[in-house]
């Protein structure tokens, strides 16, 4: 059996390495043959394009890393995206994936292979890219690849999003977050404008306030927004709950990374399709956990803290998430 993974990021990996290491767990049927096509120079995905200076994940090393190669004791909690970069290629090296994987690969286009000529149920087109003298790539000829399924892992976030406003032409400079790598890009003394409330857009708004030669920094959204900390707060109302420890930290002493807290049991470490596929696990943490967190945090609004005007239908745990940003860059 022959399949192809499209896409080098954490679940294109994840994905080859349990193919490939199928054949031995299960006898008696035909071997697993897979190939992943990556069309960038490195695996790691969008960790590989769109990360930036001091950028850091978001999830802790306990949720982010796979449980048949954890990180090393000696991270932080949570993992520079650089050292998460290390990580996937460590990754690659520890499970033997490299042999399986071909770098700057772009899949041109799937289609339907001939079974009564012969074909495999599907044919892979690609060809090669290599960074040519100019602006453009230079792209071998095509190649196709026949196999029985295809796995596609190519991730949300490969095409920036830039919404129309009518004026932005006027903007000196105007740049999707996507194009963000360094404080150097901010100028001097410059107003830079942050445009959504998502986490990259904290990161860069963050990186625009340290940077002194930035002249002020508007983050900005279209009515209000809720952010949570990615540590669990200290207690405000009940102390004596201190002395509960994980993973050597105080669970209430403000260190200890919300994601492996008991809180996410549910959606971390196993989910039932009742839960998965209703919206009770939203509502255990909205009505539950942070119904239960304001007599620690001695807050309405628990460990969700909204800024703005924030409408009824949004104030809800599973609205916590935004969309991607971008940014323009006033004289």
């Amino acid at each position: 059996m022959r399949v192809a993974v499209i896409g080098g990021g954490p679940s294109g990996l994840v994905t080859l390495k349990y193919l490939i290491h199928a054949n031995r767990f299960f006898s008696g049927h035909e071997p697993i043959e897979a190939v992943l096509f990556e069309s960038a120079s490195a695996v790691v995905g969008v960790y590989f394009h769109h990360t930036y200076e001091d950028g850091e994940m978001v999830s802790s090393k306990f949720l982010t890393t796979f449980s048949d190669f954890r990180p090393r004791k000696s991270d932080p909690d949570f993992l520079s995206t650089s050292r998460y970069r290390q990580y996937l290629n460590d990754y690659c090296t520890h499970f033997g994936l490299w042999q399986h994987i071909k770098l700057s690969t772009a899949v041109v286009s799937i289609k339907r292979g001939d079974v009564t000529a012969g074909q495999r149920a599907h044919v892979v087109k690609y060809h090669s890219v290599r960074a040519g003298g100019g602006n453009d790539d230079f792209q071998s000829a095509s190649q196709e690849w026949q196999c029985d399924a295809i796995a596609v892992c190519s991730g949300l976030h490969s095409e920036p999003n830039m919404p129309p406003i009518p004026g932005i032409e006027y903007v000196p400079t105007v740049m999707h977050s996507s194009e963000f790598k360094s404080r150097s890009q901010f100028g001097d003394g410059k107003t830079v404008m942050v445009l959504g409330t998502g986490e990259t857009a904290f990161d860069i708004a963050h990186l625009a306030v340290t940077t002194p030669a930035t002249k002020q920094v508007v983050l900005c959204h279209r009515d209000g927004f809720l952010g949570a900390p990615r540590r669990l707060m200290k207690t405000a109302l009940f102390p004596t709950l201190r002395g509960i420890h994980v993973d050597g930290k105080d669970c209430f002493d403000g260190r200890l990374p919300v994601d492996a807290a008991t809180t996410a049991l549910f959606d971390t470490m196993y989910v039932h399709k009742a839960l998965r596929d209703s919206m009770r696990i939203w509502e255990y943490y909205n009505d539950a956990a942070l119904g239960a967190s304001w007599l620690l945090c001695g807050t309405e609004n628990a460990f969700e803290n909204w800024v703005g005007y924030l409408p009824a239908e949004k104030r809800h745990v599973s609205k916590s998430e935004c969309a991607d940003c971008f940014f323009p860059c006033f004289m």
